[in-house]
C-alpha cells in the first residue's frame, strides 16, 4: 500500500509543475495546483525496495512546492528562470514553526528583517527599511492583488494583514524592484501570498488561539469544489490586551497595547472566470505614546478598514495565446485619535481611498515549444484619496485635503531559450501618473544553468515609487505640511546569483548585489513663516535621501524522504547615504536557521528556528545610541492529525530579551529625540484545530 501511495504523489508531482512559460490568472494562482505536504507523506516503508519510491516523492512534493514562482512576472516560472532572488515559504513550513501571521514567516527569510514598534510591523530588506515607513516600498500581494492602498501605501503583515495565516498556501518573497511588471510600489520587492484552492483545503475547518498576554483568535473557513469550479470563505478574528511595557523617556510603566483585527475573504473560480472579495478591520493602540500623546492612555490609537473587489476572466486564444481580463474596485479608511499631552484634546486623522481599476494582458508563445514568448499589458486605475484633520470638538476648524488621481501603465517582457542551458528574460514598462511624475522602468536578466543541476543568473532592473497622498499632500493645520513639488523615488538593481541542488533535497543559493537608491522620501522638520525672528516649525515629506546598499546573501533549503525539514541563510549588508554615513535602522549582518523533525511516533513534528540581527545605528547624529544585536529564538511542536484535530504549542522569543527598535520620528518627545523603543517579550502560545 505504501508503495501505490508513493506513486501516486509521483504522478501528482508531475502533473504539479508547469512549463515556465505558462500564464495564469490572479486567484490562487499556483495554488489551485494540486500538491502534498510533507506532513501527508506516507512514512518510510520497512523495506528498501520501496523505500526509493518514497524518498522520491517526498523530494517531488517539495519541489512541486517550492520550485515554482508566480508573482515575479505574472505567470508561473521556475526558480531558475524567474529574474529575481525568490524564497517560498511553503505551508508546510508555515504549520511546522507555528507561524500565525506572514510577519512571522518573514522573520525566518535571508536578508529580510521584521521591526515591530508596535504601531505596526515594518519589513526591511537587506538592510534597507527607511524609519518610520509603512511598508509602502514593498509591494503586497494576495493571489496577484494589491494590498497597498494610496493614501498612505500601507499593507499590513502582522495581525493588520489582509489574509489569514491558516489560508495561505505559500508566501513568495521576490527581492529587488519589478516595476516593470508593476509599477509602483514594488521598489524593494513583492511579497506574493498564494492562497489554498479548494483541492488543498479541507471541506470544513476551524481554529483557536491563545496565548499570553490575553491574547485569543479564532478562524474558520470552507472549500467546495475542485480546481476548475469552486468556492472557498475564511473569517479570521484576534484580540489581545498587550504586554506591560516601559520606555524610559514616558517614565512609566504602559499597558495601552491592545490590538482588535478581523479579516474575512470569499473566493470563487468557475472555469475561467475568477474573483475574490477580502474586508480587514484592525485597531491597535499606541503604547509609546508617539506625536506628543498621553503616556498610557488607551484612548490613542489607529483604525484601518479595507475592502477588496477583484474579478476577471482567462481564455485560451488559439494555441499559443492566452489573455486575461481583470478589474477591481477597493475602499480603505485610516483614522487615528491622539489624546495630546499637553491637554489641548484629542486630535484625528482621517485617510480616504477608493479606487478602481483594470487590466488586460496577453501571453504569447512565439514558437510551438514555447521556449520564445512575449508577455503584454496594460493597466489604468482612478483614484480618490481625502485627508480630514481636526481636533474633536472642533471640527469646523479643522483642515480637508482632497486628491483625485489616474494612473495608467504598459508593460512588455520577451522572454526565450535559445539553447538548452541558456535563456533570457527582458522587459519594460511605462507608467503615467496624472498628478506625480511619469516613469520608465526596464529589467533584463540572463540565465545559464545545467539542467536542474546548478545555474547562474545576471540581473538588472530599474524600479521607482511614487509618494503616497499622505506623503505628498497631507496637511493637519498643526504638525504636517503638504510639499506639492515631491516626486518619485527611484532604484537600480545589480545582481549576480548562483543556484544548485548539490543533492537530493538540497537547494543552495548565493547572490551579490548592489541597489541604488536616490530621492528617498523621509520626514524633515521645516520653518513655515520666511520670518528669521519667527519660528513655525512643521513637519514635512521630502526626497531627503539618498541609499546604496551592497552585499551578499546565501541561502538554502532542505527536505528529506523521510520528513525532515531545514532551511537558513543570512545576509551582510553594508548599507550607506550619499555622503557615506551609516544609516538608522540598517543591521550589517542578520542570519536565520530552522529545522523540523519527521512526525515523531507518527504523531508530532518537533521544530525550533532562530532569527539574529546584528547592531544597527539609531537617529542619535553623535553615534552614542546604538540598537544592540537580538537573537529571537523559537520553537514549536506541531501534530497535524490526531483523530481530525490538529494542535501546536510554542513559544516565540525563548530568551524573553527584548529587541531594540530604533525608532522614527514619531515617537519623540517634546523633551527630547527617542532614539530606541523595546520589542515584544517571550510568549506562549497554543492553537488546536479541527477539519473536516
Amino acid at each position: 500500500m505504501r508503495v501505490r501511495a508513493a506513486l501516486g504523489l509521483v504522478v501528482s508531482f508531475s502533473f504539479a509543475v508547469p512549463a515556465a512559460a505558462q500564464p495564469v490568472d490572479g486567484i490562487g494562482g499556483q495554488g489551485d495546483i494540486p500538491r502534498v505536504e510533507i506532513d501527508d507523506l506516507p512514512p518510510l516503508p520497512d523495506d528498501e525496495s520501496a523505500g526509493t519510491d518514497t524518498t522520491i516523492a517526498a523530494v517531488a512534493a517539495a519541489a512541486a512546492e517550492e520550485d515554482v514562482v508566480v508573482g515575479a512576472a505574472k505567470r508561473e516560472q521556475s526558480l531558475g528562470n524567474v529574474a529575481s532572488a525568490v524564497t517560498v515559504v511553503t505551508g508546510d513550513r508555515l504549520r511546522r514553526m507555528g507561524y500565525r501571521t506572514v510577519a512571522e514567516a518573514l522573520r525566518g527569510v535571508a536578508g529580510v528583517f521584521v521591526a515591530d514598534d508596535h504601531m505596526t510591523e515594518r519589513v526591511g530588506v537587506r538592510g534597507l527599511q527607511v524609519l518610520g515607513d509603512f511598508n509602502t516600498r514593498l509591494l503586497v500581494l494576495v493571489d496577484g492583488a494589491t494590498v497597498n492602498e494610496p493614501w498612505g501605501g500601507f499593507a499590513g503583515v502582522g495581525w493588520d494583514a489582509a489574509i489569514s495565516i491558516d489560508e495561505i498556501a505559500r508566501i513568495e518573497v521576490i527581492r529587488g524592484p519589478v516595476s516593470s511588471v508593476y509599477g509602483t510600489n514594488a521598489f524593494f520587492g513583492i511579497i506574493n501570498v498564494v492562497t489554498r484552492g479548494a483541492s488543498e483545503s479541507p471541506r470544513a475547518w476551524g481554529r483557536f488561539s491563545g496565548s499570553q498576554y490575553a491574547a485569543a483568535s479564532a478562524a474558520a473557513g470552507f472549500a467546495l469544489g475542485s480546481v476548475d469550479e469552486q468556492l472557498r470563505g475564511t473569517v479570521a478574528a484576534h484580540s489581545r490586551t498587550g504586554e506591560t511595557l516601559s520606555l524610559p523617556e514616558l517614565g512609566m510603566p504602559v499597558d495601552a497595547d491592545g490590538v482588535d483585527a478581523i479579516n474575512a475573504g470569499v473566493v470563487g473560480r468557475y472555469h475561467g472566470v475568477f474573483g475574490q472579495v477580502r474586508f480587514y478591520r484592525r485597531r491597535r493602540e499606541l503604547p509609546y505614546a508617539p506625536y506628543d500623546t498621553e503616556p498610557g492612555n488607551p484612548g490613542n490609537k489607529n483604525h484601518d478598514t479595507q475592502l477588496m473587489i477583484e474579478g476577471g476572466y482567462t481564455r485560451e486564444l488559439g494555441e499559443r495565446v492566452t489573455a486575461t481580463a481583470r478589474a477591481y474596485v477597493n475602499r480603505y479608511r485610516f483614522r487615528d485619535f491622539l489624546v495630546l499631552e499637553d491637554g489641548s484634546g484629542t486630535f484625528t486623522d482621517i485617510g480616504d481611498a477608493f479606487w478602481y481599476g483594470a487590466e488586460l494582458r496577453a501571453r504569447v508563445a512565439l514558437t510551438g515549444d514555447d521556449r520564445f514568448g512575449v508577455t503584454v499589458g496594460g493597466e489604468t486605475t482612478i483614484v480618490d484619496t481625502s485627508s480630514d484633520s481636526y481636533y474633536i470638538d472642533d471640527r469646523e476648524n479643522g483642515v480637508v485635503v482632497e486628491t483625485p488621481l489616474d494612473t495608467q501603465g504598459l508593460y512588455a517582457e520577451v522572454d526565450g531559450q535559445p539553447l538548452s542551458w541558456l535563456a533570457f528574460t527582458g522587459g519594460v514598462r511605462a507608467d503615467r501618473n496624472s498628478l506625480l511624475d511619469d516613469r520608465v522602468s526596464p529589467r533584463a536578466a540572463l540565465f545559464a544553468s545545467k539542467k536542474d543541476a546548478y545555474g547562474v543568473k545576471l540581473l538588472y532592473s530599474e524600479g521607482f515609487r511614487n509618494p503616497s497622498a499622505f506623503e505628498g499632500f497631507f496637511d493637519d493645520g498643526t504638525d504636517f505640511a503638504a510639499n506639492l513639488d515631491i516626486g518619485a523615488e527611484v532604484i537600480r538593481s545589480y545582481e549576480v546569483v548562483f543556484w544548485s541542488r548539490p543533492i537530493r533535497g538540497l537547494t543552495v543559493r548565493a547572490s551579490g548585489f548592489l541597489w541604488d537608491a536616490t530621492g528617498l522620501v523621509a520626514q524633515e522638520e521645516i520653518d513655515l513663516d520666511p520670518d528669521p525672528n519667527v519660528e513655525e516649525l512643521r513637519l514635512q515629506f521630502q526626497n531627503a535621501s539618498d541609499l546604496r546598499s551592497i552585499g551578499a546573501e546565501l541561502e538554502g533549503s532542505f527536505r528529506s524522504g523521510s520528513g525532515w525539514l531545514a532551511f537558513g541563510g543570512g545576509a551582510y549588508t553594508r548599507v550607506e547615504d550619499g555622503d557615506g554615513a551609516a544609516v538608522p535602522g540598517a543591521p550589517e549582518v542578520s542570519a536565520v536557521l530552522g529545522v523540523s523533525t519527521p512526525l515523531l511516533a507518527r504523531e508530532v513534528h518537533l521544530s525550533g528556528s532562530a532569527d539574529f540581527i546584528g547592531p544597527r545605528p539609531t537617529r542619535d547624529d553623535t553615534g552614542m545610541t546604538e540598537a544592540a544585536a537580538f537573537l529571537g529564538l523559537s520553537i514549536a511542536a506541531y501534530a497535524p492529525d490526531l483523530d481530525g484535530f490538529d494542535v501546536t504549542v510554542g513559544v516565540r522569543n525563548l530568551l524573553g530579551t527584548r529587541e531594540d527598535v530604533p525608532a522614527p520620528e514619531d515617537f519623540d518627545r517634546e523633551s527630547g529625540s527617542v532614539f530606541i523603543l523595546p520589542g515584544e517579550g517571550r510568549e506562549v502560545y497554543a492553537r488546536l484545530g479541527y477539519r473536516y
